[in-house]
């Protein structure tokens, strides 16, 4: 009987990222085969263990990859994957996040909440961190306006006591356009630009709107206010990398690219949840649909509450967004729909509830109308690779209570 491959997971446990990918390796090996897994709890940056040159090893998953630790791994001559994010060309075959589209996707989050003034916060000269400021460029700088950018270092002896650092951040705010949307390279990042806000008397969304990135769930909801995050995919790396490993370990030749995985998503926290309009009557008919489409509100409900006409507030929509208030009600409840799908088991009558339709069957036609797929082809397609179901009940999400819709006052009144 042949023995299970002995497999070295030089990967950090200590933050939702690493652990995420110690995931998707997991549902990869329990779907095809049995690995002996050697495995330490460490933080990331941690140097690569003692026991790693200390036995044969068919396989090793290595995150904390550098120039020196790529050269020994190719002495010692057996399939690796690299998932570092600090270095390229260190030729290793190598799985890992699409930073760039991190970015680009961190702008349109932003450019989708009505800003045409944008900023980027991260750190220098770190690889991951730079990649997403370009991805974050490629699309916020379409009309050739540049990208005011603050960085300073993340490690090393050059870092600021942590006061002067906010004390910096809220001096560049300071000189900046408002309102704005920033992206912050990561959450950590982004919860220094939200201090620095609180400190210089900045508003939080309404002044200054904050997407960070990596969504660490406890972290993000301890913010004040709550984080918007881009979440990646670490699962699907882990999972990839642990496929691909498997094929070098049985004789293929590695690729000849890099493997990118695109992110999952933005989630939107109260941090980011605002619109940059200046014209009162849709920025008062936006926040009414905002607050009540989950609801099951109608245009007649938005155009009262606004105070004006229909076809001046139809006319003022397609100016500043591009569409109508009805489209603009069904994109805030289709965008509630996928999130329920991906991330929860509810059924599809819970789902209908949840996002403001009073029949499920009515939802998915919208839904496909507008989506190009039922939900449950939806679903399918964004399960993570190698789960048969998604864990019960489970939502990363703000909880939308199905309490009965507010009473509102009109939006002028006294």
């Amino acid at each position: 009987m042949n023995k299970p491959p002995q497999v070295a997971l030089i990967i950090e446990s200590s933050v939702s990222y690493g652990r995420s990918i110690l995931q998707g390796i997991a549902r990869y090996i329990s779907l095809h085969h049995q690995w002996s897994i050697f495995l330490e709890q460490h933080e990331l940056g941690t140097p690569p263990p003692a026991w790693l040159a200390s036995s044969h090893w068919d396989g090793i998953l290595c995150r904390p990859t550098d120039t020196a630790l790529a050269q020994r791994l190719k002495r010692m001559k057996m399939p690796v994957v690299d998932l570092n994010d600090l270095h390229e060309n260190l030729k290793l075959p190598w799985v890992g996040s699409n930073h760039k589209a991190i970015g680009r996707l961190g702008a349109r989050h932003l450019l989708e909440r009505g800003f045409r003034h944008f900023a980027f916060c991260g750190f220098t000269n770190e690889l991951w961190a730079m990649q997403r400021r370009e991805g974050f460029r490629e699309v916020a700088e379409k009309d050739n306006l540049p990208i005011p950018v603050y960085e300073s270092p993340w490690r090393g002896s050059n870092v600021s006591r942590w006061d002067l650092e906010i004390e910096h951040i809220g001096k560049w705010l300071n000189d900046l356009p408002k309102p704005i949307g920033i992206m912050a390279c990561n959450d950590a990042r982004a919860l220094d630009l939200l201090n620095a806000c609180h400190r210089t008397g900045v508003l939080v969304p309404e002044e200054v709107a904050v997407v960070g990135v990596d969504n660490e769930e406890i972290f993000c909801e301890l913010c004040n206010p709550a984080l918007s995050s881009v979440a990646p995919d670490a699962g699907r790396i882990g999972y990839q990398a642990a496929e691909l490993l498997d094929q070098l370990m049985s004789g293929q030749s590695p690729p000849s690219r890099r493997i990118l995985i695109d992110p999952l998503g933005v989630i939107t926290r109260r941090s980011s949840d605002t619109l940059a309009i200046k014209d009162r009557s849709v920025a008062t008919a936006l926040r009414f649909i905002n607050e009540q489409a989950l609801h099951g509100c109608t245009v007649t409900e938005v155009v009262n509450f606004a105070q004006v006409s229909r076809s001046y507030l139809e006319r003022r929509f397609r100016q500043h967004l591009k569409r109508s208030p009805q489209a603009e009600i069904r994109r805030v409840q289709v965008s509630r729909i996928k999130q329920l799908l991906t991330e929860t088991d509810f059924t599809l009558e819970r789902i209908s509830e949840l996002s403001g339709f009073e029949h499920p069957e009515y939802m998915s036609v919208v839904f496909k109308r507008l989506v190009g797929q039922t939900p449950g082809q939806y679903r399918k397609q964004m399960q993570p690779v190698g789960t048969n179901s998604l864990i019960p009940g489970s939502l990363q999400l703000p909880r939308i209570n199905p309490a009965p819709r507010r009473r509102y006052r009109a939006a002028n009144a006294g």
